[in-house]
C-alpha cells in the first residue's frame, strides 16, 4: 500500500518537474503561478532580463516571453504565451542566457546566437538597434593560423555588455563599458575580443550584472606553498587541537612552544653578541693592513723628502725654504688619504728644516726660522 502511495507521489513530482511558475511586483500576485499559456514540455533552464525572459527545453528548442520591444509585429512585442525562436528551429540549443533587454543561446556545436536591443553593440551587431531575431555571431581567433572558429562553451549578458567563455575555457567580449575588461576605448565593440588579462588563466564560469562582469578562475599550483605540519617542531606537538564537548566542537590553533621561545631568544642573543664584537681573525687582519699602510705610506714620505732636500740650493735661504714649504704642501696634499699619522709627516719636516738650516749656517746665511714653515705645512696636512 505505501510502495503505491509512494509510486503515485513520485508520478505526480515528474509531472510537475520542469513546469514554470512567475510572480511580480507590483499590481500582481505574490504567490508563485503558472507561466501564461505555456503548454507541457519540460523546461530545462530559464534566464530572465528586466522585462522578458527566455525559456530552454529539454529538446533543445528556445521560448521567449514578457515584452520583446525588438519584435517586429505589435502581437510579438506582448505576447499573451511564451513564441518559439523560429530562427533556432533545427538547433539543439544547450544553454541560454539573458540581459537586461538581450538574450543569448550556444548551440551543441558551439556557435553562439545573440537578439534583443543593440544600441550599445551588445548583440555583436554594429549600426543596428535591434536584433529582432537569433544571429549567430562569428568569433574567429586571429593569433591562430590558419583562422579558427572558437567554440562556445557558456554565454552571460549584462545591460550593454556580453561575455562568452570558449572551450578553451577563454574569455570573449563585446559590447559597450570597460565592464568588457578590453584594453580599448572605443565603443561599441561589435567584433568579439579576447580578454587578454585573463589569457593563460582556466577559467571556469563567467557571470555578468548590470554593468559589471566576474570570471571563476582555477588557482594555479604554487610552487612555494609548503605544506602545514602537523606537529611543532620543537615540543612535538599538535599544532591544531580539537575538543569535543556536549553538541560541539571547538577547534584550537594557539600553540605557543616554549622550548621555542627559548631557541629563539637564544639565537637572537647570539647574533647580537656577534654583531656587537667582530671576530679575532677580522681584527688580525685589519691590524695588519693597517701596519702595512704605515710603512708603505713612511716610505713614500721619505722618498719625496729626499728629492725635495736634493733640491735645495745653499745661494738662497729664503727661497729654499718657500720651495720646501710650496712642495712639501703639494706632496702632502696629494697624500692625504695615505698618511696614518700627522705627528710622523711632521717629524719629516722637522729634519727637513733642521738640514736647511745647517747648510746655510755652512754658507754665513741667516736662516728662516723652521717654525713658519712647519706651522704652515702641518695646517696644510689637517686641512
Amino acid at each position: 500500500m505505501d510502495s503505491k502511495k509512494r509510486s503515485s507521489t513520485e508520478a505526480e513530482g515528474s509531472k510537475e518537474r520542469g513546469l514554470v511558475h512567475i510572480w511580480q511586483a507590483g499590481s500582481f500576485p505574490i504567490t508563485p503561478e503558472r507561466l501564461p499559456g505555456w503548454g507541457g514540455k519540460t523546461v530545462l533552464q530559464a534566464a530572465l532580463g528586466v522585462k522578458h525572459g527566455v525559456l530552454l527545453t529539454e529538446d533543445g528548442e528556445v521560448y521567449s516571453f514578457g515584452t520583446l520591444p525588438w519584435r517586429s509585429g505589435p502581437v510579438e512585442i506582448c505576447p499573451s504565451s511564451p513564441i518559439l525562436e523560429n530562427a533556432l528551429v533545427g538547433q539543439y540549443v544547450i544553454t541560454v542566457a539573458t540581459g537586461s533587454f538581450h538574450s543569448g543561446a550556444v548551440t551543441d556545436n558551439g556557435v553562439a546566437y545573440m537578439w534583443g536591443e543593440n544600441s550599445a553593440g551588445q548583440c555583436a551587431v554594429a549600426n543596428q538597434q535591434y536584433v529582432p531575431e537569433p544571429n549567430p555571431v562569428s568569433i574567429a581567433d586571429s593569433e591562430a593560423s590558419p583562422l579558427l572558429a572558437v567554440r562556445i562553451l557558456q554565454l552571460a549578458c549584462g545591460e550593454e555588455h556580453t561575455l562568452a567563455l570558449s572551450i578553451s575555457r577563454e574569455i570573449w567580449a563585446w559590447g559597450t563599458g570597460c565592464q568588457l575588461g578590453l584594453i580599448t576605448t572605443a565603443f561599441p565593440v561589435t567584433k568579439p575580443q579576447k580578454v587578454e588579462h585573463l589569457a593563460g588563466r582556466v577559467v571556469l564560469q563567467v557571470a555578468c550584472g548590470a554593468f559589471h562582469s566576474l570570471a571563476l578562475v582555477q588557482c594555479l599550483p604554487s610552487q612555494d606553498l609548503k605544506p602545514v605540519p602537523e606537529r611543532c617542531n620543537q615540543c612535538s606537538q599538535l599544532l591544531i587541537t580539537m575538543t569535543d564537548k556536549e553538541d560541539h566542537v571547538i577547534i584550537s590553533d594557539s600553540h605557543c612552544c616554549p622550548l621555542g621561545v627559548t631557541l629563539t631568544e637564544s639565537q637572537a642573543e647570539n647574533h647580537a653578541s656577534t654583531a656587537l664584537s667582530p671576530s679575532t681573525e677580522t681584527l688580525d687582519r685589519q691590524e695588519e693592513v693597517f701596519e702595512n699602510t704605515l710603512v708603505a705610506n713612511d716610505q713614500s714620505v721619505a722618498t719625496e723628502l729626499n728629492a725635495v732636500s736634493a733640491q735645495i740650493t745653499s745661494s738662497d735661504a729664503m727661497s729654499s725654504q718657500q720651495n720646501v714649504m710650496g712642495t712639501t704642501e703639494i706632496s702632502s696634499a696629494r697624500n692625504i688619504p695615505s698618511y696614518p699619522d700627522t705627528q710622523a709627516v711632521n717629524e719629516y719636516l722637522r729634519k727637513l728644516s733642521d738640514h736647511s738650516v745647517r747648510e746655510d749656517s755652512e754658507h754665513g746665511e741667516k736662516p728662516v726660522p723652521s717654525q713658519m714653515g712647519s706651522c704652515s705645512v702641518t695646517q696644510a696636512g689637517v686641512q
